[in-house]
């Protein structure tokens, strides 16, 4: 079995990214491993744990993903595969009994927050930014208590629903056309892969 890790758990864009790139190259048989950040994904792949790796390197609003870049300094890296998402983010709350009158703080990755900086002034000014290592285990902690019931969430729909959370505010990102570029990783290149660079046009 082949196996694919990727940046953030269940309900993250990088879960979407890791299949939409496996079926770009035609990977069947394949095992989905969440390891929550790039240098847990990294780190497994020059390992040898995984045989391929995926982690977000470009956002169209926030720019170069420096957690990327920190995790892939000084590691040959090539590229197999790589793709594009629209990425949009919602605002949940843990239950309906949780008044949004309550609320202190919202909690996502810290580029997720970024991106929609501009409708959480407008909409929500009181909430306290809170960084999480990935918007799906922003939405993990929430349902299971580790975050307070008083801190609200950003992350994907599908993340928030999996996780049984009461969905606020849909689409809340500040630029419609907000992407993240993705690329899945390996080790060992083919011939006509290429090696690793991280200086994305303005474009992506």
């Amino acid at each position: 079995m082949i196996k694919i890790g990727y940046q953030g758990i269940e309900g993250a864009n990088a879960e979407q990214a890791a299949h939409d790139l496996a079926a770009k190259v035609g990977l069947e048989d394949v095992e989905y491993v969440p390891l929550v950040d790039s240098g847990h994904v990294i780190g497994a792949l020059t390992s040898r744990e995984i045989n391929y790796g995926v982690c977000a390197i470009y956002n169209s609003v926030a720019g170069i993903v420096q957690e990327t870049v920190a995790a892939t300094n000084g590691v040959e890296l090539y590229i197999k595969a790589d793709t594009t998402l629209n990425i949009h983010h919602c605002l949940f709350k843990k239950s309906p009994d949780v008044p949004d009158s309550s609320l202190t703080g919202v909690a996502s990755h810290i580029l997720a927050i970024k991106q929609c900086e501009e409708h959480l002034r407008e909409l929500y000014p009181q909430l306290a930014h809170i960084e999480v290592e990935d918007t799906g285990k922003a939405a993990k902690d929430l349902a299971d208590g580790t975050l307070s019931e008083t801190t609200a969430v950003l992350c994907r729909k599908n993340a928030g629903e999996l996780f049984g959370l009461t969905l606020m505010n849909e689409n809340i990102e500040d630029f419609p056309d907000n992407r993240t570029h993705f690329c899945l990783f390996q080790l060992k290149p083919s011939t006509h892969e290429l090696p690793l660079g991280l200086g994305m046009g303005e474009d992506e």
